[in-house]
């Protein structure tokens, strides 16, 4: 008797664990409860927390990756170049000491040789929209068309640039002669042509120019309007002479190849899907705060604004005009496909200088 109820015991024990094992999976699978996996972020830039990149740029992109990930990417903001130098951020990042990173490729020269080409004179150049946008996509065709990627290490997330820029000075600017052995902070591909109009230049990140002008270390500054503003620069120069021919600066905003790879497919795409629109949004941004950084300058700080008149803006285009051919002669010594990179951009800055004309 015992023998057949230990018997019947055991058969509806291993009839019923099948049963119950597959009920306590299925609910573990489909528990609503269960959290998904959060990912806390690093943003380093050297911009600071007040100016207008900060402040409407990154932090809205911020915003807008959080919303979009329902939560699960959080982002830590470190402005002001607290976390790293301007020019650490793109070795920090590719090493791992922050998981994203704003900066510019001119920061580090000779690094990105073919960046340089995006900062070449003699564009159309027409706005920041336009510059933005034509880096943005120039960075992918080179990639695509030409094979070559100089942020292997990185992973690339968008692009954006200035579009044109001003000199602006503590002493007047307004020809040739008045320029001659001008002590100007400038960086990149904007450096050459301002050599060859016969100024002396100094590169330096954009946050240490206050300080370079306040003590006299330079008497100028080759950059975009809005800095006037966002970095003060109108407390330190008096002047500014309209030169969009000479100056266009590329900025990239770029991700930890680790921090990138252990994100979920779907995160993945959330920033992928935001990096052709805030290539744009960043454009805008910056076009708009040109406008406003100029008319700050002028009516808050008094401010003298300089056109050069047809004949000495003339001179200034016959001088630079070896410029691109140099750099082009330079890069294809060194191997490097720099007339395609020129025609491509050109092709680019054609496009985008026709579709967004207005900012």
């Amino acid at each position: 008797m015992k023998g057949r109820l230990y018997y019947w015991t055991w058969l509806f024990l291993i009839l019923l664990f099948p049963v119950i094992s597959g009920c306590s999976a299925d609910e573990e699978l489909d528990d609503p409860e269960k959290p998904e996996q959060t990912f806390s972020l690093s943003l380093a830039t050297f911009w600071p927390a007040t100016d207008f990149m900060v402040a409407e740029g990154h932090n809205k992109w911020i915003e807008e990756v959080e919303k979009r990930t329902d939560g699960r990417v959080q982002i830590n903001l470190h402005s002001g170049e607290s976390l790293l130098g301007a020019r650490e951020i793109y070795n920090g990042v590719a090493g791992g000491v922050a998981d994203i990173g704003t900066t510019c490729p001119s920061y580090t020269p000779g690094m990105f040789p073919l960046m340089e080409a995006f900062e070449l004179p003699g564009y159309q150049n027409v706005n920041a929209v336009s510059a933005s946008m034509t880096a943005h996509e120039g960075y992918k065709r080179i990639k695509q068309d030409l094979g070559i990627d100089e942020f292997e290490d990185v992973k690339v997330l968008f692009f954006w640039a200035t579009g044109p820029g001003d000199i602006m000075s503590q002493k007047p600017a307004r020809n040739l002669d008045e320029l001659a052995g001008m002590e100007i902070r400038a960086v990149g591909g904007t450096v050459p042509p301002l050599e060859k109009l016969g100024a002396v230049t100094h590169s330096m990140p954009m946050s240490e120019s206050y300080l370079a002008l306040d003590q006299g270390l330079v008497d100028g500054i080759l950059a975009p309007n809005d800095t006037l503003k966002g970095f003060r620069l109108a407390e330190v120069v008096d002047y500014v002479t309209h030169t969009p021919f000479l100056y266009n600066v590329v900025f990239m905003k770029i991700m930890n190849q680790g921090t990138w790879n252990s994100l979920p497919p779907d995160i993945q795409d959330v920033f992928r899907e935001m990096n052709d629109e805030f290539a744009y949004e960043y454009g805008r941004l910056r076009a708009e705060h040109t406008k406003l950084g100029l008319e700050y300058g002028m009516d808050e700080h008094g401010m003298e604004f300089f056109e050069l008149d047809a004949d000495e803006e003339q001179k200034w285009l016959e001088r630079i005009q070896p410029v691109v051919e140099d750099w082009i002669k330079k890069q294809e010594d060194r191997g490097l496909p720099a007339e395609q990179t020129v025609e491509l951009i050109r092709e680019l800055d054609e496009k985008f200088s026709a579709e967004y004309p207005d900012y």
